[in-house]
């Protein structure tokens, strides 16, 4: 079993690899995509911070309030270092009201960048992979 699992990765690993960076790429530009439109409705709500919480070296969540309802977003050190429990903060926030981003977030953030240049090389491993064979 083992044997046939290593010889598996050594034939088709090129293609596994570059599927899954294909995968992950349509992920980002789907997000990417999620913000523009957020951001072209132009929907202003004023929420409030609960709290901003560090898990790891990149990772920080921040916690909202809108509404009576608690809402979790994933977000950067610097916006995290920006806040205080408590504040209110204006953010542009979709039809349905349960998805946020801050105001400029759309034009900082270069998903769209990251996705096309990951799907550009996703495809370049795969076509590899596949050539190989």
């Amino acid at each position: 079993m083992k044997l046939k699992i290593l010889s598996f990765i050594v034939n088709n690993g090129l293609v596994f690899g570059g599927f899954i960076m294909v995968l992950v790429s349509g992920i980002i530009i789907r997000n990417g995509f999620i913000d523009k439109k957020i951001t072209e409705q132009n929907i202003l709500v004023e929420v409030t911070v609960i709290d901003c919480s560090e898990f790891g070296k990149r990772n920080y969540f921040l916690d909202l309030e809108y509404n009576g309802k608690t809402f979790t977003k994933r977000t950067k050190k610097q916006y995290c270092e920006r806040l205080n429990k408590r504040d209110k903060i204006e953010m542009l926030a979709n039809k349905t009201k349960d998805e946020f981003i801050f105001i400029n977030e759309y034009k900082n953030d270069n998903d769209f960048v990251y996705g096309f240049i990951l799907l550009g090389i996703g495809l370049i491993i795969t076509y590899k992979g596949w050539a190989k064979k």
